[in-house]
């Protein structure tokens, strides 16, 4: 009709917003979030593990002379703490406006939340895929030794590829990337068995996840009838193998970027046999004003602690696609 009013010709309408905010971006870290905090109480910890004897013939002759055998030395390792850090500013108007989705009205609320997650998928993406620690000075940050660089004796890389090596503080090299094989996925399960591991948790990113699913070995895939909707199980989320059974466990952060010992390595490792060491806990300090705003730092120093890398795996130069 010609007088008909229509909401788009009225003044002032309504704002109709919900009052959330969705976030569905990835927020876990399931390495971090798996190991347990011990203090430390420098920037520079150490630790030492031990070993037994190869075993030997072993036959006493009747009233022989005790003959004593050499006794090894425990042996060393370390690493760096490193300093996680967020800062952020937010205006004093900002946080007085009304806004929608943030409880309690509060933008410094918010943004601390996030911040927090952010720091710790960023230990995520350190504890992983650092190479070799770095010292600390007045202009270059220390940075924490991760499993890609502490894996030595049960690494295997590509062509042209080498281990790192953790008592030196040699970084791994990377080599020629080959396809993802359930041979190798098993012979890397063997040498953590057979130096005192066992490998109850397998880490991957969600394409060597999906890869792994496809690995045949002994398994029949079922199709299972619930009344009229059938399922196929076409996952394998725990991988039962000679020497036990490995939970594979998919790791967002590792799809993150291209860097090497991220998307490109799969880790083999028990939880009791690493720790974070933390120097300084998660702490938010106001900063001093500077204008009409409100500045604040996150930060925490921590280090990545492996009691002993022999009884960890580490299969590397995978395709990122598997």
């Amino acid at each position: 009709m010609a007088n008909t009013l229509l909401s788009g010709s009225v003044v002032r309408v309504a704002e109709d917003v919900e009052n959330v905010l969705y976030n569905y971006n990835p927020s876990e870290s399931p390495l971090v979030s798996s190991l347990t905090r011990t203090p430390v109480y420098n920037t520079f910890h150490e630790w030492n593990r031990d070993s037994y004897a190869t075993p030997a013939a072993n036959a006493a002759i009747e009233g022989a002379d005790a003959a004593p055998a050499a006794i090894a030395q425990p042996s060393p390792l370390n690493n760096r703490t490193q300093i996680f850090q967020k800062a952020y500013s937010i205006s004093n108007t900002t946080e007085a406006v009304k806004k929608y989705g943030r409880k309690g009205n509060s933008e410094l609320a918010r943004v601390k939340a996030l911040r927090m997650v952010e720091i710790r998928r960023d230990m995520e993406l350190a504890f992983i895929g650092s190479g070799a620690a770095v010292t600390g000075t007045g202009s270059v940050a220390g940075v924490a030794r991760g499993l890609y660089g502490f894996i030595h004796t049960n690494a295997t890389f590509g062509t042209g590829g080498t281990a790192g090596d953790p008592t030196t503080n040699t970084a791994p090299t990377a080599g020629t990337a080959v396809a993802l094989s359930e041979t190798a996925f098993k012979a890397t399960l063997l040498g953590v068995y057979e130096s005192g591991g066992n490998a109850s948790t397998v880490m991957v990113s969600p394409k060597h996840k999906q890869k792994i699913s496809g690995f045949t070995g002994t398994v029949t895939k079922e199709q299972i009838i619930d009344g009229k909707s059938p399922t196929l199980i076409a996952n394998i989320d725990f991988y039962q193998h000679d020497f036990g059974v490995s939970k594979i466990v998919p790791n967002r952060v590792m799809a993150t970027g291209s860097a090497a010992g991220i998307v490109n390595s799969i880790y083999f490792y028990d939880t009791d046999k690493l720790a974070i060491g933390q120097l300084r806990s998660l702490e938010t300090e106001q900063l001093a004003t500077t204008g009409d705003a409100k500045n604040f730092q996150m930060r925490t120093e921590v280090t990545l602690i492996v009691r002993d890398e022999k009884p960890l795996g580490l299969l590397s130069d995978i395709l990122a696609s598997g």
